[in-house]
């Protein structure tokens, strides 16, 4: 069991990280991060409340230094390991989405918005 590996990409970044404090800059960044995860679900929400906007610490992080890694491929076997009758190989790791679950608090008649139900991981 000396040869195991894992397919992964990792980043790595430098910079220094500043608070965003004007309000309109705050709430315009929680909004392309929501329609980051999901396009168009910020458009299908209400806006945040004063209360929850200075609940949220948002930061702005200029990047100095910035480093990706990526690791692909099948494992890398010595030669004497492949003439044995041992498994190797990838096992494949993914996130899907599942069927959406309304939230048992859910007014009744409201209707799943379209950008959820369509909604793939890209």
């Amino acid at each position: 069991a000396f040869h195991h590996s894992m397919n992964y990409r990792s980043v790595v970044v430098h910079g220094r990280a500043v608070e965003v404090t004007n309000g309109a800059e705050k709430e315009a960044a929680m909004l392309a991060l929501v329609d980051h995860v999901v396009p168009g679900r910020g458009a299908g929400t209400r806006p945040p409340t004063e209360a929850e906007l200075r609940a949220t610490i948002v930061l702005a992080m200029p990047l100095d230094e910035a480093s990706a890694k990526v690791r692909t491929g099948p494992p890398v076997d010595d030669a004497d390991d492949l003439g044995l009758a041992v498994w190797a190989g990838v096992l494949p790791l993914s996130v899907v989405p599942g069927v959406p679950e309304p939230d048992p608090g859910l007014l009744a008649g409201v209707e799943l918005p379209d950008h959820v139900a369509r909604w793939r991981r890209p």
